[in-house]
């Protein structure tokens, strides 16, 4: 049963000081970056530009080439290996979102974890006891957690502009006023 003093934080809450502690640390490394990118400019820039001016150059001069090739291939394109590719790519794409996702959720677990590390750190009365988040995944639609607002247009004296008043859905059951 849990202590009536103990305070109980969101995890996203978690998550957002664990982000944002990270983006300090990097931030504090910031402007090493910049210098270092200022000297990089400086020296390798000026032969670089040289040497993209002539790669443009030459590949202008292949363009009708080049649009000749692609007329050639779309009049040479089997449509049944098109579509077969289709599939494959759209399967590779299914399996990487979910990598991705999986990926993503970790990242998350992991900031949360460091978030209540800096919690901790900072709050010195939960420095005495561990603080810990609990994260969930729960599937939900946009449907589910997006309640319908009735707004009225309020517009008297010497208001030379509408204010729009939104008003909270009355609950199931019971008629609003």
């Amino acid at each position: 049963m849990p202590n009536a003093t103990e305070t109980k934080i969101p995890a996203p809450l978690y998550a957002a000081a664990g982000a944002g502690d990270l983006a300090m640390e990097r931030l504090r490394k910031l402007p090493g970056i910049v210098a270092e990118l200022q000297d990089r400019v400086q020296t390798e820039l000026p032969g670089r530009l040289t040497t993209l001016q002539d790669k443009v150059t030459q590949k202008v001069a292949e363009i009708p080439s080049i649009v000749a090739e692609f007329r050639q291939r779309v009049v040479d394109t089997d449509t049944d290996k098109l579509r077969e590719s289709g599939r494959r790519n759209a399967q590779v794409v299914r399996t990487n979102v979910q990598a991705a996702q999986k990926r993503a959720q970790e990242i998350y677990a992991s900031l949360v974890a460091h978030g209540e590390e800096v919690v901790g750190r900072s709050v010195p009365a939960a420095a005495t006891e561990p603080v810990h988040a609990e994260v969930v995944a729960t599937p939900a639609t946009v449907a589910e957690n997006i309640a319908p607002v009735e707004t009225t247009v309020i517009s008297e004296g010497e208001f030379t502009e509408p204010i729009v008043v939104a008003k909270k859905p009355a609950a199931k059951g019971r008629k609003s006023a």
